[in-house]
């Protein structure tokens, strides 16, 4: 798994974002992070998904939590 940084499988780009729920996944994909489905196969480089983190957590913070 991983080896060759595809992510082939829902599970396994769950399992690379530290395993992230339906609705943690759900918000990544509307913001724009980059995966592929087709005929109900879900596939994504680990490389893509890190460039996408990189400029998703580049956000300014305008609601600190206490």
């Amino acid at each position: 798994m991983f080896k060759s940084g595809l992510l082939d499988g829902k599970d396994e780009i769950r399992e690379f974002l530290n395993g992230a729920g339906d609705k943690k996944l759900k918000k990544y994909l509307e913001a724009g992070m980059p995966v592929l489905i087709e005929e109900g196969r879900w596939l994504a480089h680990k490389d893509n998904i890190e460039d996408f983190f990189r400029k998703y957590t580049r956000k300014r913070v305008t609601n600190i939590p206490e």
